[in-house]
């Protein structure tokens, strides 16, 4: 892949001078020595529910890294369905072959690695009895605290007690576009040789996530790009990228536009119930193109969940603290850049309703930045905001 040496690490390494490739060695055969025999060489790679390609791409990486440099056994599991017509254009297109949680055994393995996300995150869910040993993401924390560098000389005994909650292997750099770029890392110190389904799968997750290195993409992120777009199938690219889509993706975009209300440079669109979950993040990138648009909120109920997409321009800077003001205190919610999303639990019986639920979401939108109409403030307690269509 590069005649970079591997034995130096990559200075966005959270593991300073240390190679983050001879750390993850170091916590697997760990693991595998301690398993019993029958899982021993036998890792289950996860990530977040109803997978996006970043997530695929990042978790086809960390198959090829471990089946072909480490010599393991690798299995990928994912939760949910997967919805997103370029989603699944990509898992399609590549053959990916993903198990579901209720086909794992988790005896039948060492441990798991988590791409993509963390598990305090409310849209991750790690099969019962398996042991997490590594993750890998480019999200803020939970708590909000950035992830810190060790600097030079760190020891192996200090690198362990980076371990947060339990992982042994923690590799969370926030300063990335995409977890697909930090795998991708790995394989380049590995010098593995991409084959073109991995490095296709690799790209669309840089692409996808960055916008093709618009959003959010850091010199690391560039360089996954590049690299893997070199390797990778671009007829199935260009499949992955404009999938058919399905009548009800054009009534829920009808819909969508009807009730979008902008105030200022906020627009704010809140759908009720919607037939696609992940329409509600495709919304929000659509609105964000509007002249004069600086950050959108896009919200709607899917079965048991209340979904929110928060976006922003460059300018107007980082989504993440917006969806934490925008939120007040309920459900779930992580970001990076100009990029947030939340979930929030609706309860079964008595409770809020999603049309109460939009009503707080609206006001605490509205409070954190907006222009309001002077022609609706004599009349409404709550700007309602102008059509935009």
């Amino acid at each position: 892949m590069t005649d970079t040496p591997s034995s130096i690490a990559d200075v966005n390494s959270p593991f300073g001078e240390a190679s983050p490739l001879a750390h993850l060695r170091r916590v697997l055969d760990a693991a595998s020595a301690a398993a019993p025999e029958a899982a021993r060489g036998r890792f289950l790679v996860l990530t977040h529910r109803s997978p996006d390609p970043d997530a695929l791409g990042a978790c086809e990486g960390l198959r090829l890294l471990l089946t072909q440099v480490f010599g393991f056994a690798v299995e990928v599991a994912t939760d949910g369905p997967i919805r997103r017509a370029e989603n699944l254009a990509l898992v399609r297109t590549l053959e990916l072959k993903l198990l579901e949680y209720d086909e794992v055994n988790p005896t039948d393995y060492c441990g798991a690695l988590l791409v993509d996300t963390q598990p305090e995150f409310g849209h991750t869910e790690l099969p019962a009895g398996i042991s997490l040993l590594a993750l890998f993401d480019h999200h803020l924390p939970p708590d909000g605290a950035s992830v810190q560098t060790p600097g030079p000389g760190v020891s192996g005994a200090e690198l362990s007690g980076q371990a947060a909650h339990g992982v042994p292997h923690r590799d969370v750099r926030t300063g990335l576009g995409s977890a697909a770029a930090i795998v991708w890392s790995y394989l380049r110190e590995a010098q593995a040789v991409l084959d073109a389904a991995t490095a296709s799968a690799l790209f669309c997750g840089v692409r996808f996530d960055t916008a093709d290195l618009s959003r959010n993409a850091s010199p690391l992120d560039e360089e996954a790009y590049y690299a893997t777009f070199s390797f990778a199938d671009r007829e199935a690219i260009a499949r992955i990228q404009h999938p058919p889509l399905p009548p009800v993706y054009y009534a829920e975009l009808h819909r969508a536009l009807a009730l979008a209300r902008q105030h200022g440079s906020l627009v704010l669109a809140l759908l009720g119930p919607v037939a696609n979950p992940e329409s509600i993040a495709e919304t929000a990138d659509f609105l964000l193109r509007m002249r004069g648009c600086s950050w959108v909120v896009v919200g709607g109920a899917f079965e048991q969940e209340y979904v929110l997409s928060l976006r922003t321009d460059f300018a107007f800077g980082r989504a993440w603290p917006l969806m934490e003001r925008v939120l007040g205190g309920l459900g779930t919610f992580g970001g990076h850049g100009q990029v947030a999303g939340a979930r929030i639990l609706l309860p079964k019986g008595a409770g809020p309703t999603p049309a109460r639920l939009e009503e707080t979401l609206r006001t605490n939108a509205l409070a954190v930045m907006a222009e309001p109409d002077p022609s609706q403030l004599a009349t409404s307690s709550v700007p309602l905001g102008r059509p935009i269509v």
